[in-house]
């Protein structure tokens, strides 16, 4: 769609961030593990690497029990080790959570109350301290979760990221914003 057919006038928001906001945004962000199959395949890839390694290295003798036991206990740990590197790859809350805390004590005015207009043209965002503008092309990409819209300069983990809590609409309707950021941004599925 592009942005001559949008009918949508400003949509307006009114809130305040909170961590619970930013842990939403941080989350919806880094959510997308790229290849959740990778970490597996490069334990098994390395577990039949270290057994070929061990039965062609010396080929002439038979393995005893403790080279076996040796053998199943280091492939135990292994295997161990990477489920639990998977799954601290996949739901690390926890790093998000202290992230958040850093960023909201480093930056105080992060807590001010917010006034946003978002349009055809862009955002425009003030505060007691601050007021910014962006245009569509800083953000062009955005996810929707269950509490907020998070719009996100690129894909990558760095990016910066824009948290509208959808509390803060003060039509208390998603729809006309979902519909501005549908014409102007990428959409990742819903989170």
């Amino acid at each position: 769609m592009s942005s001559e057919q949008v009918t949508v006038g400003p949509v307006e928001l009114s809130y305040t961030l909170t961590q619970d906001d930013w842990l939403d945004g941080f989350v919806a962000h880094r959510r997308r593990v790229r290849r959740p199959w990778l970490v597996p395949a490069l334990i098994v890839a390395a577990l039949v690497g270290l057994i070929l390694g061990l039965l062609s290295s010396d080929g002439s003798r038979a393995m005893s029990a403790a080279d076996l036991a040796a053998l199943a206990t280091v492939a135990l740990v292994a295997i161990g080790l990477g489920l639990l590197l998977f799954r601290l790859l996949v739901a690390a809350r926890w790093i998000y959570r202290w992230q958040v805390r850093l960023l909201m004590s480093g930056n105080p005015w992060l807590s001010e109350p917010i006034r946003a207009t978002v349009d055809d043209t862009g955002l425009r965002l003030s505060s007691a301290s601050r007021s910014e503008t962006a245009a569509w092309s800083h953000y062009l990409r955005y996810v929707e979760t269950d509490r907020s819209f998070v719009l996100r300069a690129s894909e990558r983990l760095g990016a910066a990221i824009l948290v509208l809590p959808k509390r803060g609409l003060v039509t208390g309707d998603p729809a006309p914003l979902r519909t501005l950021l549908e014409t102007h941004c990428h959409r990742r599925h819903t989170v």
